[in-house]
This record gives C-alpha cells, sequence and structure tokens, in this order.
C-alpha cells in the first residue's frame, strides 16, 4: 500500500491525472467552509469507482447520447450547488465529480498501478488496499488542503467568498460542458498519449 501511494503522489506529476485533479480541484474550491466534507466524499467515491472500475465491474467509458447526458447532469449539478448553497447540494456534486472523473479517466500505469489492475479482475479484495493506498498520494494535495482548512479554520475563511466558489462552480461547469460536447474523453486521451511514467 505504501508503495502505491508513493507511486499515486509520483503520478501527480503526469498530465494524464489532470482527468482526475481538474474536477478534484473544481470541488475544492466550490465546497467553501465543508471542505474537508466534499473532499472527503470525492476521495471516497473516486477511489471505490476506480476500485469497481479495475475489477471489470463498472460501465465502459462513456460515450454518444450517455456522455451528453451526463455533461448536462454535471452542469446542472453545478447550478443547483451554486444555487442552494447546501452542505448535501455540495456532497452531490462531490460524488458526481468523483463518478464522472474516474469514468473519463485512462490512467498512466507505472508498476505499483500495473499490478493492481493486473490482479483486480481475479482478486479484487486483494486490491482494494493498493486502489485505497494509490487514490490516497493522486489525492493528497486535496486532502492536505481540507486538513489545512480544518486545522487553521481562519485561513479557509479567506477562501470562503464568491470569487474562489465562483472559480470552482465554473470549472466544474467546463467539465460538464466537455462531457456534453464529447470533449472530455479527447481531452483525456490527448493528456494520456503526452503523459510519460
Amino acid at each position: 500500500m505504501i508503495n502505491a501511494l508513493l507511486e499515486g503522489i509520483e503520478s501527480l506529476r503526469l498530465p494524464c491525472s489532470w482527468v482526475l485533479l481538474i474536477p478534484a480541484t473544481a470541488i475544492t474550491l466550490f465546497g467553501r467552509r465543508r471542505s474537508a466534507l466534499v473532499v472527503s466524499v470525492f476521495v471516497v467515491v473516486a477511489t471505490l469507482i476506480a476500485w469497481v472500475r479495475f475489477a471489470g465491474w463498472w460501465f465502459e467509458t462513456p460515450s454518444g447520447a450517455i456522455q451528453i447526458a451526463l455533461g448536462f447532469g454535471i452542469m446542472a449539478t453545478a447550478a443547483i450547488a451554486w444555487k442552494f448553497d447546501r452542505g448535501l447540494t455540495d456532497v452531490f456534486a462531490a460524488a458526481v465529480a468523483g463518478i464522472v472523473s474516474v469514468w473519463a479517466w485512462i490512467p498512466c500505469v507505472g508498476p505499483e498501478l500495473a499490478e493492481i489492475l493486473n490482479n483486480s479482475r481475479r482478486e479484487p479484495l486483494s486490491q482494494l488496499g493498493g486502489t485505497i493506498g494509490f487514490f490516497l498520494g493522486l489525492l493528497m494535495p486535496f486532502i492536505l488542503f481540507a486538513a489545512v482548512g480544518v486545522l487553521f479554520p481562519k485561513l479557509e475563511d479567506k477562501l470562503d467568498n464568491r470569487f474562489a466558489i465562483g472559480i470552482g462552480a465554473a470549472l466544474f461547469g467546463l467539465v460538464g460542458l466537455l462531457f456534453a460536447t464529447t470533449l472530455y474523453d479527447d481531452l483525456a486521451s490527448a493528456l494520456f498519449r503526452i503523459s510519460e511514467f
């Protein structure tokens, strides 16, 4: 698990990871004072969807009408969370972001993730720990940001302004727009092609 954690941290530098990091950034900014809760939901949902996907129990990468519908769903989720500003809407937005970002993600595979991927179809439960470790490493900046916000509430108060929230909402809406126009998978493919582990 430690090696998977370290490989996840190393994956932060790779463009293929941006497919996960862009929605995570949007949700973190959008989370306001609830960033610890919102980031936790994103990390848990993204990790579980990745594990289920690695095990072969998840749907193929969305395409066509499904991708367009997902895009409009993401934009609607962002608009609803922006308008109502409630913990429940932010948690729902974080869960949606975790699902769609991992669904569209094309991972750059290093030795640890390769082992997880190779063994997940045969022994999915034994690979859950490695998947958790990898995602904790990959999403470490957001986890640390949420932890700092809990430890130093005054710092989080500075980010609890309409500008930061607006950037998060716009970024999340942009992800939805790219999904709706079927460009998000093109972005994921392009980022994967320029990545070298």
